[in-house]
């Protein structure tokens, strides 16, 4: 079955005509549900996407049996369907794991998925056991390419995506997500020629676009494979806007030197260049940020004699 790509999506997160990306500091131990609303906060709520009975996809990544930010770290998923759940969303989580380490339900079961998905009631499609359908896009690299019927007709959807350096992208965020809906034949030839792996992962985007993008930045990879020491950018990131979220990936990414091949202007990263020439992004945007956690919330009311440390307590201290 040949199908159409549906009218772009409206990104409802901006302000002065330009696109928010917002961007919440994570300290160690902060709550990962209170860092997205935090995030959302700052967009303007989570209402303005996502209403009460919104069918809605969540779009993580199981691109394998490794953890974060390889693959979606179980923490952020909850938080992500917890969101989602309090907006009145009814949620479907979907993916179809990489080449290298499917099938998606071995990894899901490795990563420890399955117990997550099943505390909120929420099914997850795994996309080879779906029906696909043959979308025809007006793209440079592709004309056409199979997706699963099932993401393609979604109300609404929402993408969950880590942030690192890739082998042969660049570097892995929001538009690099859309690998994980592609047939494994389209697969192999998004892969064929090194050269145009990167406009062809923008591409992908060309049939829907997402209504709501949330980046996992806590944990990341900065050599050119994305393998290798962790480095932390220790935030979280929400937009509606696949350029502009991922540009700003790119910047936090920048900032730990390493062997990779992102150090050059964003202008000439072809997946964020072809995807502003689609006009699916903008390299213009409103960075927002939430203010860090760095003091006990309930400081300031506490009595203040309980904050007077005594005689007796400093000479206990000092033994």
């Amino acid at each position: 079955m040949i199908v159409q790509p549906h009218p772009r999506t409206k990104n409802v997160f901006t302000e002065n005509n330009l696109p928010l990306v917002a961007k919440a500091p994570f300290v160690n131990g902060d709550y990962l549900p209170e860092r997205l609303n935090a995030a959302m906060a700052l967009l303007g709520g989570i209402e303005k996407a996502i209403k009460p009975g919104d069918k809605v996809i969540l779009k993580p990544n199981f691109n394998c049996s490794y953890e974060t930010p390889l693959s979606t770290d179980l923490g952020i998923l909850a938080a992500a369907i917890e969101l989602l759940i309090d907006a009145g969303a009814k949620v479907t989580v979907a993916e179809m794991s990489g080449r290298a380490d499917g099938p998606t339900h071995k990894v899901a079961t490795n990563l420890g998925v399955f117990p997550v998905l099943k505390r909120f009631g929420v099914p997850l499609i795994e996309f080879e056991e779906e029906e696909w359908v043959e979308l025809e896009v007006p793209g440079k690299y592709w004309k056409s390419y199979h997706v699963p019927r099932s993401m393609y007709e979604a109300d609404k959807r929402v993408y969950l995506s880590n942030m690192r350096c890739h082998s042969s992208a660049r570097f892995s965020v929001s538009l690099k997500l859309g690998v994980g809906w592609l047939s494994v034949d389209d697969r192999e030839i998004l892969h064929a020629d090194r050269n145009t792996t990167e406009g062809m992962v923008a591409e992908l985007h060309l049939g829907w676009q997402p209504n709501l993008i949330l980046v996992d930045g806590r944990r990341s990879t900065v050599n050119w494979h994305g393998r290798g020491p962790y480095v932390f950018p220790n935030v979280i990131m929400a937009s509606g806007d696949l350029v502009a979220i991922d540009s700003e990936a790119v910047k936090l990414l920048k900032q730990f030197p390493a062997d990779n091949r992102i150090g050059v202007p964003l202008e000439n990263l072809d997946q964020l260049r072809v995807a502003a020439e689609h006009g699916l992004g903008s390299f213009q945007y409103i960075l927002k940020e939430a203010e860090a956690h760095l003091e006990t919330e309930q400081k300031n009311n506490l009595d203040p004699a309980a904050l007077v440390i005594s005689e007796e307590d400093k000479l206990e201290n000092k033994a």
